[in-house]
């Protein structure tokens, strides 16, 4: 897993403000299979299976891949709401399945060449922290392909492209048509209004097509990456039709078949020089957004906050650019620095929303920040099984229009917040002692404040003006060791691994503090985990087992809603791949 802090590379494209994570998979040029069994506390059950096949005189590797999951989630929690209240999780029910057929396509004139048919099913209860849902659920089913295209030397000898592309059918629904209401104490009262979340009964079934594509041309103007161009392009279409005639008939209008079309794309041209003899690296880029969204919604959660259906026709060019800069000052030490003025366009969940649990927000706009990191950066190889990796950053971003998130009675809702500002510094150290032992930790602290000094369209001064937002960690820390050894109780072909995780989230708040009467703190809490894997046949079969919070300290998410305490796992795997 590829984490990279402050500007990512140029051939991810996209519009994200300053970070990026990529997830490297396995790649194996030999027939496999793998098996696994997880069963987890609050009665989890989820299996999972690969078979990887080649087919050499067609020159094609096909890969089957199949999961499952049933979740019960039915532990026990406190009500946030109201002290000394005990709430059984037994509304909270998981049902998915997802299954694909990949395709790769070797020895021809791409050096990777993959397609992959994908699908996608589920049903979810919904549980009530607020109020006691009994009988709401959402249900889901997503089809659709992915295609992957790479090859160096394309067209021209200077020249590597990367194309990859998706398309994806959903068809999603929210079934909340219930007559009568229950709480938490099984008290049972009528619902004239019927539906158990909002004020307006929902018997959803939506339709979406998403369309994507990344494409990436990397030219070299000189040997050994010393100058490269590079071009890359980044686009998403969604359309998205909604359909409810169980809320119309409440509403007494038609608020069917409205559909709305939102794109975002993303042009990016950077340059990559080495300086120095390759000692400086510098990436300049210039980047061309678009957005536009065109079509109607409807909110259909409470009666007034939406949901007459509005129709929308907007868009607009956005320009950016960025600076970053390397220099590697001995073999084992570099510095780093950025600057930066980007966008991040909103996302088709947070405007038009899942029509499930976010409300829609048809006027939300785009992000614009300015960004500036410095870090420094320390990698030393004692030897083949030992090195010691040591990094440290600190950064600011002032952001326009940031967009967030909030909670309202059982939903959420993307807004967006006129100025932000945020800064913070973060270390990590990642120890590999010897073959045996790997231990690492992390810090951050970090500062995020409404920087809106006046109410929108006033001269009245902002009652949060330079306060902490809410529902964002201001302090924390993860630490774990890491103990492996091949035949550590004797016999030949065996394999321990013994692990520990620590994390560490300092207090924080859920709303703004506008009052010393109020408490939205939200409690800070220090988790640990405690694993133990062995494997056997030179790991072939792998047993494991978990216990995450082992305290069973309590625990809550960045809107204040309990998790589950103590959880055991247990895991049993079969597998051919070679480690």
């Amino acid at each position: 897993i590829e984490i990279y802090k402050g500007i990512v590379p140029p051939e991810f494209g996209g519009d994200g403000l300053g970070s990026a994570i990529n997830v490297v998979t396995i790649s194996t040029d030999k027939d496999f299979y793998d098996f696994s069994y997880k069963y987890q506390s609050y009665g989890v059950h989820d299996a999972a299976a690969t078979l990887r096949h080649f087919f050499p005189k067609a020159n094609i590797a096909m890969t089957l891949y199949m999961n499952g999951i049933h979740a019960l989630n039915n532990y026990t929690i406190e009500s946030p709401f109201i002290e000394g209240l005990k709430i059984k999780r037994d509304h909270d029910r998981l049902r998915m399945l997802d299954f694909a057929v990949g395709l790769d396509f070797l020895n021809g004139y791409f050096d990777k060449a993959e397609v992959e048919l994908l699908g996608y099913l589920n049903n979810k209860q919904m549980q009530g922290i607020e109020t006691n849902i009994r009988h709401t659920f959402t249900r889901g089913q997503t089809y659709g392909a992915n295609f992957n295209f790479e090859k160096k030397s394309f067209l021209t000898k200077k020249l590597d492209m990367k194309l990859n592309a998706g398309y994806l059918f959903i068809n999603s629904g929210l079934v909340d048509t219930c007559s009568y209401i229950t709480d938490f104490y099984g008290n049972v009262r009528p619902n004239t209004v019927r539906g158990e979340m909002g004020a307006i009964p929902n018997l959803s079934d939506d339709y979406t097509h998403d369309a994507r594509y990344n494409l990436n041309l990397k030219y070299n103007l000189l040997p050994e990456g010393k100058m490269s161009v590079n071009l890359n392009n980044d686009l998403r279409y969604v359309n998205m039709e909604m359909n409810d005639d169980e809320a119309g008939r409440s509403l007494g209008r038609n608020v069917s078949g409205l559909s709305s079309d939102i794109i975002g794309a993303i042009t990016s041209l950077s340059f990559q020089n080495r300086w120095f003899g390759n000692k400086l690296t510098s990436v300049v880029t210039g980047r061309h957004y678009y957005f536009g969204m065109n079509g109607e919604t409807v909110d259909l959660t409470y009666p007034g906050s939406g949901d007459t259906p509005v129709n929308t026709d907007r868009g607009g060019n956005y320009f950016g650019y960025s600076l970053a800069l390397k220099y590697d000052i001995t073999r084992q030490w570099a510095l780093k620095g950025a600057l930066e003025h980007n966008y991040r366009l909103p996302r088709s969940e947070e405007l038009i929303g899942d029509r499930m649990t976010i409300m829609t927000n048809p006027l939300l706009e785009p992000e614009e920040a300015y960004n500036y990191n410095v870090g420094v950066l320390y990698d030393y190889y004692y030897h083949n099984e030992s090195r010691l990796q040591f990094e440290a950053n600190t950064y600011m971003m002032n952001v326009e229009n940031m967009m967030y998130m909030i909670s309202q009675f059982n939903y959420y809702k993307y807004q967006n917040l006129g100025k932000a500002l945020l800064y913070g510094v973060d270390a990590e150290v990642k120890w590999d002692i010897n073959r045996h032992w790997f231990v690492s930790c992390n810090a951050t602290w970090q500062k995020s404040l409404d920087n809106t000094k006046y109410v929108l369209g006033t001269n009245t001064p902002s009652q949060t003006y330079r306060m902490q937002l809410p529902h964002i960690p201001i302090l924390y820390f993860n630490w774990m060791a890491d103990y492996r050894k091949d035949n550590l109780f004797g016999g030949k072909g065996q394999y321990t691994r013994i692990y520990y995780e620590g994390g560490y989230t300092d207090k924080y708040y859920y709303g703004y503090e506008l009052s010393k009467h109020q408490n939205y703190k939200i409690p800070s809490a220090c988790i640990h985990t405690l694993g133990l894997e062995y494997g056997i046949l030179n790991r072939k079969v792998i047993l494991g087992v978990e216990c995450h919070n082992l305290f069973d300290t309590p625990e809550m998410t960045n809107f204040n809603y309990p998790l589950a305490g103590r959880t055991f796992t247990l895991k049993v795997r079969f597998t051919t791949l070679d480690w």
